[in-house]
């Protein structure tokens, strides 16, 4: 019966060990994510599609939404050129669910923004993306895998 109880107890012991390792992981997963999406933000919402797109990976690749992937930093920053010469602003990501290991993490999250001001309207845009990041060479996080969809 001692037995039973000390192998209960290890159980036990080991369950919470491991489940409170991982909500760490878990902790730090969403603030490297929570650290991305504001240095996402802060581009976007500068307008800064250099600065933004360097925050993908060499080869990264992005797909908006339209059926199309875009490969590399060239044709993203392109796109976010494109966006941001058309009066998008205002972006704004919240976290859905994120998770990962040390070298790779992901995130599904809300994303919304806003367009150019016309006869006192901004329409409003949104939906779901979800990002992939892996460490490069210097060991910061780039996206490697980007899309997302348009609800509205």
């Amino acid at each position: 019966m001692k037995s039973i109880i000390k192998s209960v107890f290890a159980l036990v012991a080991f369950s919470l060990v491991t489940a409170g390792s991982a909500v760490a992981g878990d902790a730090s997963t969403k603030a490297a994510i929570e650290t991305l999406n504001n240095s996402w933000n802060k581009a976007f919402n500068s307008s800064d599609a250099k600065s933004l797109a360097n925050l993908y990976a060499e080869n990264g690749v992005l797909s908006p939404g339209n059926g199309k992937a875009l490969i590399g930093r060239a044709e993203i920053e392109g796109l976010f050129k494109s966006f941001f010469d058309a009066g998008v602003n205002s972006h704004k990501l919240e976290i859905v669910t994120v998770d990962g290991d040390d070298k790779t993490i992901y995130q599904v999250a809300k994303w919304s923004a806003r367009g150019a001001e016309k006869d006192g309207v901004s329409p409003t845009f949104g939906g779901i993306t979800t990002s992939v990041y892996k460490k490069d060479a210097s060991g910061k996080w780039v996206a490697q895998s980007h899309v997302w969809n348009a609800g509205n």
